[in-house]
């Protein structure tokens, strides 16, 4: 009795040391894989970023998205596509950027034609956007999202000289369900 009384007791105690020597919820190995992310996930991204989170919230089908300005003074937004109406399970993510310019609808498609990782497109007439779109489905490493971020930014400063304006002061999209 007192060895099966020991064994369950050792048993017990197993799963407390593991969890006593568990990493510190908010970190990310660089090769965790991550299928499917929510709002901490992207508070975490964009603190791996180096970026300033400004806000967060879900849009009108509960999809969280965060707001954040890049350690350059980019402002921008990442939202989450979700497979559920309650916004879990959320396997895509878009990094967006939102520039003021007067350009035409065809000198921006023709910007566009030059950025096969960016979609960049008019979405007012004095508005551009500049969107990557990174697909979670059956997971990608934290690193290579923090790669996807890399390379979004980049793009967006080279579009920015290109089309000779600032970021917009806040990032968002009413087809997102953010705020202008």
């Amino acid at each position: 009795m007192q060895k099966a009384l020991l064994s369950l007791c050792l048993c017990a105690a197993m799963p407390l040391a593991a969890a006593a020597q568990a990493p510190e919820i908010g970190v990310r190995a660089r090769d965790m894989v991550v299928g499917s992310v929510g709002t901490g996930d992207l508070q975490l991204l964009l603190d791996d970023m180096g970026a300033h989170f400004t806000m967060s919230g879900v849009n009108d089908r509960q999809a969280p998205y965060v707001f954040a300005t890049s350690k350059d003074g980019m402002s921008f937004g990442i939202y989450t596509a979700c497979a559920n109406a309650d916004g879990t399970d959320c396997r895509g993510i878009e990094f967006l950027a939102v520039f003021r310019s007067d350009r035409s609808i065809e000198e921006v498609s023709a910007i566009d034609q030059s950025y096969a990782a960016v979609s960049v497109y008019k979405s007012a007439p004095d508005t551009v956007n500049v969107s990557r779109y990174v697909i979670l489905d059956h997971g990608v490493t934290w690193a290579n999202l923090l790669e996807n971020g890399a390379v979004f930014e980049v793009l967006c400063e080279k579009l920015a000289e290109e089309l000779s304006d600032t970021p917009a002061a806040q990032v968002a999209d009413s087809a997102h369900g953010g705020v202008r």
